[in-house]
């Protein structure tokens, strides 16, 4: 009785999936990551053109600079706006893909798992086998000796 090929084939493969998902885990962070610091770096300008507004303001200036200010932080909001859009989309992503890598972990358990019992109910046919033979030969040992 041999091992059965299947089993490492489609544990490699269940494996291979696993590689495969946490790749795509580790894209998805990384998206993640630089969404938030281009939201970081946005905010920090909305807040500094807030602060040269309020600076502005202290000194003679004309109503155009008035709107062009206003108009700038209005841009700089939306932007914000969107970049949290496009990061609560990545981080629904990121929950996807974290739950896909879950699902082929537990394939790649399964697969293993059943070729390690495979394995296991080969080395038991082979003991069993073994044992027949070396009872047969003490058997006839036995029959010669009396």
């Amino acid at each position: 009785m041999k091992p059965r090929a299947a089993w490492p084939i489609l544990a490699k493969k269940a494996k291979e999936k696993c590689e495969e998902a946490q790749a795509e885990v580790v894209k998805s962070r990384e998206r993640v990551a630089h969404l938030e610091q281009s939201r970081e770096r946005m905010e920090m300008l909305y807040l500094d053109y807030v602060h040269r507004s309020k600076e502005a303001e202290k000194k003679l200036h004309s109503m155009a600079e008035t709107l062009n200010y206003r108009g700038f932080m209005q841009q700089v909001k939306a932007l914000v706006l969107r970049v949290d859009a496009d990061l609560a989309k990545a981080n629904q992503d990121l929950d996807d893909k974290k739950f896909l890598l879950l699902a082929a972990e537990k394939k790649r358990i399964q697969m293993e798992t059943l070729m390690e019992q495979d394995l296991k109910q080969v080395r038991a046919f082979h003991q069993k086998r073994e044992q027949r033979e070396m009872d047969a030969a003490g058997v006839m040992l036995y029959n010669l000796k009396s």
